[in-house]
């Protein structure tokens, strides 16, 4: 299989965030240290003063994103973008997760912070928590709980969540029978943390298109469709995501949903169901993975 940079999507952000919550809830935040002019605010000043000392009261997922809850109310979010990585250190013992570096393949004990270190948080229990980008895509942001509400009402939909609905994605579709169906599922604003890897799953697995237009999927295609989303996400999920050169989970191990993925990443390869070629195309700048015979 080709290697293929792709972000992390929901099921590598969720199964960041369920590693973390066992390692980071109820710890304090002792110090923290921009190592970056980028996040050179953090430290000194209100962003200081609002960090440090607060213990950490919960980590979780809206979309693509990691938000760390804080006693004062507050939440660090974080995106990784392409190439961020979190990393928790104590002692001897790390775990690191998004993009990999030589040091996550080596079998020497990896040392940080190092050329790609952006910012450091030290904890309470004498661990530490990296956040490195080496291609500074990635942010850190403090929001206030008005501010990071304000934030996700900009996101769209949780596809796991009980708001994810045939009728919803009947709705959406319906509203916008012009767009193509992948770029109008990948549209953060409608549905939040689905990618270009879980999308095309998804259509395969429902038989569609990718450059369908929305106005010509039947109402028995977009049953099908949701279901195939919730599947493939949850699926993915229990596998600990899908990875290709770029991602590692909370274990510094590849997540391996890869050896399930059925078009994304094999185009020019048999379509594993009818035998014909898979094909790739460009939609909306996304390389787009579909088989002919399969898809309609």
């Amino acid at each position: 299989m080709a290697r293929i940079k792709s972000m992390p999507e929901l099921p590598e952000v969720e199964t960041i965030v369920r590693d973390l919550r066992e390692l980071i809830v109820n710890k304090c935040i002792k110090e923290i240290i921009a190592t970056d002019k980028q996040f050179s605010t953090f430290n000194e000043g209100r962003k200081r003063q609002l960090l440090i000392g607060q213990k950490i009261l919960d980590i979780s997922r809206r979309g693509k994103h990691v938000a760390i809850k804080l006693t004062n109310n507050y939440y660090l979010v974080i995106h990784l973008k392409m190439t961020g990585q979190l990393i928790w250190v104590k002692g001897t013992k790390w775990l690191a997760e998004g993009h990999p570096t030589n040091d996550l393949a080596t079998t020497v004990q990896p040392t940080w912070p190092n050329n790609t270190t952006r910012l450091i948080i030290n904890l309470s229990d004498n661990a530490t928590l990296f956040f490195n980008d080496s291609r500074r895509f990635g942010w850190v942001r403090l929001m206030s709980a008005s501010e990071w509400q304000s934030y996700q009402n900009k996101l769209g939909v949780e596809p796991l969540s009980k708001n994810f609905t045939n009728e919803f994605l009947l709705t959406l579709l319906a509203q916008r029978p012009h767009s193509r169906i992948k770029p109008l599922l990948l549209n953060q604003k409608y549905i939040a943390g689905l990618g270009n890897i879980y999308t095309d799953e998804a259509l395969f697995r429902a038989g569609i298109r990718p450059d369908r237009l929305a106005g010509q999927i039947s109402p028995t295609e977009v049953n099908k469709l949701a279901s195939a989303i919730q599947t493939v996400l949850t699926e993915a999920i229990s596998h600990r995501g899908t990875t290709f050169s770029d991602y590692r989970d909370g274990y510094g191990q590849k997540g391996n949903f890869v050896s399930y993925l059925q078009v994304y990443g094999r185009d020019g390869q048999q379509c594993r169901h009818c035998g014909q070629t898979i094909q790739k195309i460009t939609l909306a700048g996304r390389g787009t993975h579909f088989c002919p015979c399969c898809q309609h």
